[in-house]
C-alpha cells in the first residue's frame, strides 16, 4: 500500500474529499506507529465505518504488516468484510476535520494494536455514524460517493502477479 504519516493533508487520491482532509491509518512496515490494546466500542463503531466504502480501488491491497500474500477478511458480529479494497471517511463531531482512512485500518487496530491519533478516535466515537442517516448526507455534501464494502467469499483470494510483455 502507501505510506502517509497521520494526520498529514490527504493525497492519495484526488476527488475524493476537500483539500482539507487528513491521513490516518496508512501503515507500512519500516515506519513506527503508536500501539494499544484495542477498546471494544472503538472496534464496533470504527466496524461500522469499514462497511461504508469511499475512494474504491481496483485491487485489494494486503496487509504488508503481517507480511502475509493473502488478502485480509475480518468478521464482527456475523458480518465478514473484504479489507483492503477501498477507503473510508469519518467526520470530526464539529465539522472541523475529515479523515481518510484505508478500510484495513480496523484490521491494523484489531490486529497490530494500532492506536489512531486522540482526535480520529474521537470523531468515530462522537462524530456522525453510519449508522445515522446524517452521516450519509455528510458524504453527499463533501461530493463523496460511497458503496457498501465487499462481503467475503469466506475464503482469501491470493492473486498471483504477472508480468505482460
Amino acid at each position: 500500500m502507501t505510506y502517509f504519516v497521520d494526520l498529514s493533508q490527504y493525497t492519495y487520491s484526488t476527488g475524493h474529499g476537500p483539500a482539507t482532509t487528513k491521513n490516518v491509518g496508512w501503515l507500512e512496515p519500516g515506519h513506527a506507529f503508536s500501539t494499544a490494546p484495542p477498546d471494544e466500542l472503538f472496534l464496533t463503531k470504527l466496524w461500522d465505518f469499514c462497511r461504508v466504502s469511499v475512494a474504491q480501488s481496483r485491487g485489494i491491497h494486503r496487509c504488508t504488516l503481517c507480511n502475509s500474500e493473502e488478502s485480509v477478511e475480518a468478521r464482527r458480529n456475523d458480518q465478514q468484510l473484504l479489507l483492503g479494497t477501498s477507503e473510508i471517511r469519518v467526520f470530526a463531531k464539529d465539522g472541523s476535520a475529515i479523515y481518510a482512512a484505508p478500510t484495513l485500518i480496523f484490521h491494523y487496530v484489531e490486529v497490530h494494536q494500532y492506536e489512531p491519533p486522540i482526535e480520529f478516535r474521537r470523531a468515530v466515537l462522537e462524530g456522525k455514524s453510519p449508522q445515522d442517516e446524517a452521516y450519509f448526507e455528510v458524504l453527499a455534501r463533501a461530493g463523496l460517493e460511497w458503496n457498501w464494502t465487499s462481503q467475503s467469499a469466506g475464503k482469501p483470494i491470493r492473486f498471483k502477479p504477472i508480468r505482460l510483455t
